[in-house]
């Protein structure tokens, strides 16, 4: 077989391969016997018609069409092979020539990606600090979320919950009727700015047994036209006034809500806590802004089938997400006021943007030679178990899985490129650990899996809340992703 390629625009390579004579003829002959196998020809066993018979009874270009759908994909990646290519992403068949056989395919490849000295960049930022006052808001907010609601004999007051039944009405006319329900009495500086009424505060300086009628105002802006703008008549009856009680902050408490026997271990380990949280989330901030000051200088190159292919996935996750909620892509196109080709132009910006900012992170990695270890591997798969409460059982699920190994070495390196850059921002001058990477996947192999939670159907009625929400998971798509997200397209398509 004769290969050669020819470079084409945009990544792109047109590699035609050419088979020669005497092997284009033993697979058309193959291809004749299939059909003879397949279809009843008179005077012949099944198989056993020549291939003159079959070639008069069916046509040349039937045996060719069945010869080429049984082996061009073999051809196509032999000739890959024989050029030493490995496609980015879905190659397209261009032409089919026959007497030769000569066979012609778009192969998208890797994506060209130049910068410059990721090295030099410095940003400003401020030193991370965990405060006294930040430790004991974690304590408080760990005592208000395991607090208990004790029954009291006296008029409710903020803060406390009250059980009421309530009726609202317009006139004479029952809008809403509820029962045994269930509020804690909130500051009334809490309900400034909501198009619903505070329908508690009112309640305060009531006792269980008592009952109150008053008045509402709901906003011109309420989504239920019943209500909207309308002053409202609210009956209420009170069933129980209770409040809040909480554990105090002592050893008892940390030995209830956490591993340790001392209040003073548990807020050590608060501390540490919020001191990595925010160090991570200052890592991220910096690296997103070397990713910027990176890409205005860089020259970034990919195939633009890849990038279709992106844009194609992402529609098809966003209609799936519509889709859970109830709703169809014409409903989302109809509440947005916009056409599905304004969408997709919406959709390849933020491709477009999170391509760029992948490559780019993939590039420092590879220019770092950074690795991910076997060992690292496993140790993060561990505490997904641990952290899961599946244990033993999903720690062995996960690294027997490939994907599931590639989706953890993918996070890790970069976890790994993104804490080096910010590293780099601060003035520090990182230095790349050599570990025993074994046979794990680099910065150019890595790969990772996209997956999506299915959310509760609700009804068409609350559109707004449901594009709001599903525009708030595209938008947070576009910020720094897993490095080789490319990469693991790429190979599936391979």
């Amino acid at each position: 077989m004769k290969v050669t390629t020819e470079a084409l625009e945009r990544c792109e390579t047109l590699l035609t391969l050419e088979l020669e004579p005497k092997k284009e003829q033993a697979m058309l002959q193959k291809a004749a016997k299939r059909i003879a196998r397949q279809v009843n020809i008179p005077g012949f066993r099944p198989g056993k018609a020549p291939y003159n018979v079959v070639v008069r009874r069916f046509g040349l270009e039937a045996v060719q069409q069945e010869a080429i759908e049984k082996s061009v994909d073999n051809l196509i990646r032999d000739a890959l092979d024989e050029a030493n290519i490995v496609p980015f992403a879905r190659v397209s068949l261009e032409k089919i020539d026959w007497s030769p056989l000569t066979v012609q395919v778009k192969v998208p490849t890797e994506p060209k990606i130049e910068i410059g000295n990721h090295r030099d960049i410095r940003l400003e930022f401020e030193p991370v600090e965990v405060t006294d006052e930040d430790v004991v808001a974690v304590l408080e907010r760990i005592q208000q979320q395991n607090a208990t609601w004790t029954p009291v004999d006296r008029p409710a007051k903020i803060g406390d919950m009250v059980t009421v039944d309530m009726v609202e009405k317009d006139g004479d006319e029952i809008l809403r009727k509820q029962e045994a329900l269930e509020q804690v009495l909130e500051d009334p500086a809490e309900h400034e700015g909501h198009d619903h009424p505070d329908m508690f505060t009112p309640l305060v300086g009531l006792s269980a047994g008592e009952e109150k009628t008053f008045t509402v105002t709901y906003s011109e802006e309420y989504h239920d036209e019943k209500f909207a703008g309308k002053e409202i008549t609210v009956e209420v009856s009170v069933g129980s006034v209770k409040e809040k009680e909480v554990d105090p902050l002592d050893d008892d408490f940390a030995q209830s809500f956490s591993d340790f026997d001392t209040l003073d271990e548990f807020k050590a380990d608060i501390r540490q806590g919020l001191q990595e949280q925010r160090q991570r989330e200052q890592n991220q901030s910096l690296a997103n802004k070397a990713i910027d000051k990176i890409l205005e200088d860089a020259t970034i190159e990919w195939p633009a089938v890849f990038e279709e292919e992106r844009i194609e996935q992402e529609l098809e996750s966003y209609a799936h997400r519509m889709k859970s909620y109830g709703l169809s892509m014409e409903n989302y196109y109809q509440f947005q006021n916009k056409t599905e080709e304004e969408f997709k132009e919406e959709i390849r910006e933020q491709v477009v943007t999170q391509l760029k900012r992948s490559l780019v992170l993939g590039k420092v990695a590879e220019l770092e030679a950074l690795k991910v270890a076997e060992s690292e591997i496993l140790e993060r798969a561990k505490l997904i178990a641990d952290y899961s409460g599946s244990g033993e059982q999903l720690w062995r699920q996960i690294i027997t899985s490939p994907v599931q190994r590639e989706m953890i070495s993918n996070d890790l390196l970069t976890d790994k490129t993104i804490d080096l850059l910010a590293a780099i921002a601060r003035g520090e001058d990182p230095q790349v650990e050599t570990k025993d990477a074994g046979d794990e996947p680099d910065a150019e192999t890595a790969q990772s899996t996209e997956t999506s939670d299915a959310p509760a159907e609700t009804g068409t009625e609350n559109v707004a809340e449901v594009v709001a929400e599903a525009e708030a998971e595209t938008e947070t798509a576009a910020e720094t992703e897993p490095i080789a997200e490319a990469d693991a397209s790429a190979e599936e398509q391979g």
